[in-house]
């Protein structure tokens, strides 16, 4: 009877270390997050419209030094007329971030011909890109 209980106290003891180590390894888990989806209010803009935009990025834990940022809309230059970057501390879930952007005038001049342009959404931790994601915006004059 006694070597039945020191087997059954040494079950229990190991089921305890690997619950433990288990729970400990999901607290020191770094958390991971990802741009889920990127909307604008228009399909469709035109010069000097503002275009909203809604930015939804999801997160597994609370992220701090973390950026978003939104870059596009280059012109016959060369010149990228939109780079944005914002602070995104991050909580667990869903995280919405709203940006407004006052559109150039869409003409020959301004090297901004009508047509698609790509804009890039990064998030980056520390300097290290973890998610992005790419949607297109529509101009015209």
């Amino acid at each position: 009877m006694k070597k039945s209980t020191v087997i059954f106290t040494l079950v229990i003891v190991v089921i305890l270390i690997i619950a433990s180590a288990v729970v400990l390894s999901s607290l020191f888990r770094p958390a991971r997050a990802n741009v889920f989806s990127v909307t604008t209010d228009k399909d469709l803009y035109h010069s000097n419209d503002v275009m909203m935009m809604k930015i939804l990025v999801n997160s597994t834990g609370f992220t701090t030094d973390t950026s978003l940022k939104i870059e596009g809309i280059t012109d016959t230059f060369g010149q990228t007329r939109l780079s944005h970057a914002m602070r995104a501390n991050l909580t667990p879930g869903a995280n919405i971030f709203l940006y407004d952007y006052h559109l150039p005038t869409c003409s020959k001049c301004s090297g901004l011909d009508p047509g698609t342009y790509p804009l890039n959404i990064t998030l980056e931790k520390n300097g290290t890109v973890v998610s992005n994601m790419t949607i297109t915006v529509n101009l015209e004059q």
